[in-house]
C-alpha cells in the first residue's frame, strides 16, 4: 500500500511528496524533476540520476523505474493493487 500514491491521485503532476520504497513514487519523482523543475539540463540530469540512485539503494529495480519514468502518464500505483481500506471512500463505494 502506498498512501502517497493514493493522496496524489487528484493531481499527481503537482504532488511533491514521494514515498521511499514505492516503485511508482520513484518513477513519479523522476517525472516531476524532468517535467516540472526549471533548471539547466545538466542540473536536471544530475538530479534525476541522484533520485534514481536513491531509489536503487532502497532495492527498487533500475530498469523498471526508467521504463515507468518515460511513460507519458504520471505514475501512480494502480488502485487494484491497493487494499480497499487505503482508497478514498468514493473509490470503495464504486464511484
Amino acid at each position: 500500500m502506498c498512501t502517497t500514491c493514493n493522496e496524489a491521485r487528484a493531481n499527481p503532476g503537482g504532488y511533491r511528496l514521494f514515498a521511499e520504497g514505492c516503485l511508482h513514487c520513484a518513477a513519479r519523482r523522476i517525472q516531476y524533476i524532468q517535467r516540472s523543475m526549471v533548471m539547466a539540463p545538466s542540473d536536471k540530469q544530475q538530479r534525476c540520476r541522484t533520485a534514481l540512485a536513491q531509489a536503487m539503494v532502497l532495492g527498487l529495480p533500475e530498469k523498471e523505474i526508467r521504463r515507468m519514468a518515460k511513460l507519458a502518464a504520471w505514475q501512480l500505483r494502480p488502485a487494484e493493487e491497493m487494499p480497499a481500506a487505503s482508497l478514498p471512500a468514493r473509490a470503495r463505494r464504486g464511484e
